[in-house]
C-alpha cells in the first residue's frame, strides 16, 4: 500500500490489512489478546492508536511490514534497493 494510502490513519491502515487478510475483527483482535471492541475502537480513531509493541504485533499478525501499517513514509530508491536484493 506504499504511497497509494499516504492519507490513511493507523487505525484505517489496520482494517485495510485485516480485511486483505480476509481476518473479521474478532479473528484478528483474538490474535492479538485483545476484545473485538478495542479493535473496532482502535480502527476507528476512538481510541489512540497502539504502543509500539502491540503495532509490531498486529504487524506480524497481518504479514506487513511495520513501516507499512503505520504509515512510515518511503523512498523510491528504498524501494528499489529492496527490489535488487
Amino acid at each position: 500500500m506504499r504511497g497509494l494510502g499516504d492519507h490513511l490513519s493507523i487505525g484505517e491502515r489496520i482494517a485495510f490489512y485485516r480485511n486483505r487478510r480476509g481476518y473479521t475483527q474478532e479473528v484478528l483482535a483474538g490474535l492479538v489478546g485483545h476484545s473485538t471492541d478495542w479493535l473496532a475502537k482502535v480502527e476507528r480513531g476512538r481510541r489512540k492508536p497502539p504502543r509500539i509493541d502491540k503495532l509490531s504485533e498486529l504487524a506480524r499478525v497481518l504479514r506487513v511490514p511495520l513501516g507499512d501499517l503505520i504509515g512510515q513514509p518511503s523512498l523510491l530508491e528504498d524501494e528499489k534497493q529492496q527490489d535488487d536484493v
